[in-house]
């Protein structure tokens, strides 16, 4: 028994050392360029950055792991979506509605609303009763020479 106490007595020093906060991260690698927000209860947005922090790329989607593993599908109610989209983009910001296009496969939708200044693409499921209608995602994506080539380096839906 004092063995285990004296083990964890060594190295706990070293456990509590090692533990980095965002303000030692950003001194040590500078202002990150994606980070995530927790914007209703079980809901985030991760955005991705230019150089002068605009927000380039926006991903909404439930809460979900960092890191990869197998979890059950979450969702979102398709009201809540579209609060938190104009709450971050609010329509006068969008410009002009170019194209909408929605792409179907089987329970899933894909709408694509392409306007002057943004893309926004929400996921949706269809078949899960009694919620009929739900989302999965949604990511906005804005149309600037500072943000450069639409490469995202947010997951995928």
């Amino acid at each position: 028994m004092s063995r285990a106490y004296l083990l964890l007595f060594l190295f706990l020093p070293g456990i509590v050392a090692a533990t980095q906060t965002a303000s030692d991260l950003t001194a040590r690698y500078g202002d990150p360029d994606v980070e995530r927000f927790r914007v209703r209860p079980g809901v985030t947005l991760m955005a991705r950055y230019d150089g002068d922090r605009t927000a380039c790329e926006m991903l909404i989607e439930p809460m979900r792991s960092i890191v990869p593993h197998d979890q059950p599908a979450k969702y979102v109610r398709p009201e809540v979506m579209t609060e938190i989209i104009d709450e971050v983009l609010p329509e006068a910001d969008r410009g002009k509605l170019l194209l909408g296009i929605v792409t179907k496969a089987g329970c899933n939708d894909l709408e694509t609303d392409d306007y002057e200044n943004v893309t926004i693409q929400r996921f949706r499921h269809r078949c899960l009763l009694p919620n009929p209608e739900i989302e999965g995602a949604a990511r906005i994506t804005r149309k600037s020479p500072s943000c450069g080539r639409p490469d995202s380096i947010l997951p995928p839906f």
